[in-house]
């Protein structure tokens, strides 16, 4: 069955949030007070994930991605994978910063992930340490190369350029697709803390990045699958691919196919709207399967249009994304 929400746009991919814990404590992410974390019995538990992932691909869920927080932090993290993966999801990834993922690569690989995006917004070990509080860039690097002889390929990297902080690094993280069959997705900085952190003016645009990139060489525009927020291009005679994603400056809602499930049971249909619909309640209150569905269903006809950030940057309802899952 395939799910269309109220403009006709198909919502196939969800994006699950299984703690709003981390390990890293990334200067964009996470607001200079910090968060409450939610309790351990505040969590869905595995098996009310599942339900969920469940109930969501009898109407058409193709897709789905483990995000957290740091998701590798979750106890039992393969366990979950495996059992995500056997309700019949077509692609399962799993976006981390990397830190964890080196010594379960394999064991993720095995247990049904399909591929792994890592968070990565500076090659200097220095600036690495700075952004993310005590980072270790070597730690990543090494996760890096062992995904990709895990078979999670293509590895994606995700950059978040931020002016003044590490956007001179943009070419050099793209020439790194010259030699390896990485993805390279540079992700407009966006209002992820209502704490006065975020600055427009911080925000480097994804007009800007193509720019500061096509110094390298020919840049060929790849043909746009749908579905997806990345507009993909390849430097002429380069092996991986540059994604470029502008939530911003170049919003991708018409083309948005996915809805969020919070770690605490809620299922936001847009990043930026305060709109949720709880599971978590109902489930532990005794709701049948068929009534899971009813609510999936309700969520994907309350996804948004679209977002109004460019209008009103404080309409985006956004907490920490540790809490939300980006």
């Amino acid at each position: 069955m395939t799910m269309r929400d109220s403009y006709s746009r198909r919502i196939d991919y969800l994006r699950i949030s299984v703690t709003d814990r981390c390990n890293l404590k990334c200067v964009y992410c996470m607001p200079s007070g910090g968060v409450r974390h939610l309790r351990e019995n505040e969590v869905l538990t595995d098996e009310e994930i599942v339900r969920i992932v469940r109930a969501a691909c009898r109407h058409g869920l193709r897709k789905a991605r483990i995000t957290g927080g740091e998701p590798l932090m979750r106890k039992h993290i393969t366990g979950l994978v495996a059992s995500i993966k056997e309700t019949g999801v077509h692609e399962l990834g799993l976006t981390t910063n990397g830190i964890m993922l080196s010594g379960l690569a394999g064991e993720l690989k095995n247990a049904g992930l399909d591929r792994v995006n890592i968070s990565l917004d500076t090659m200097n070990p220095g600036r690495y340490r700075a952004i993310t509080n005590g980072g270790s860039l070597d730690r990543v690097w090494k996760a890096v190369e062992d995904a990709g002889r895990a078979g999670l390929s293509p590895v994606k990297i995700n950059v978040v350029p931020v002016r003044g902080l590490n956007d001179d690094e943009i070419p050099a993280f793209a020439s790194l697709t010259f030699e390896n069959d990485y993805h390279i997705r540079f992700i407009e900085f966006m209002p992820a803390a209502c704490d006065g952190t975020w600055k427009r003016d911080k925000c480097v645009s994804s007009a800007e990045v193509i720019n500061r990139i096509s110094v390298l060489g020919s840049l060929e525009r790849l043909e746009f699958r749908g579905g997806g927020p990345s507009r993909n291009f390849r430097i002429k005679g380069a092996r991986g691919v540059i994604g470029i994603i502008s939530p911003l400056s170049d919003h991708f809602c018409t083309f948005c196919n996915r809805l969020r499930l919070t770690a605490d049971g809620k299922i936001r249909p847009c990043l930026f709207s305060g709109i949720n619909v709880d599971m978590k309640t109902p489930m532990r209150n005794g709701a049948s399967d068929r009534e899971l569905e009813r609510l999936f269903c309700r969520a994907v006809k309350l996804k948004p249009r679209r977002h109004l950030l460019n209008e009103d940057i404080t309409s985006g309802h956004l907490k920490a994304m540790s809490e939300i899952g980006g």
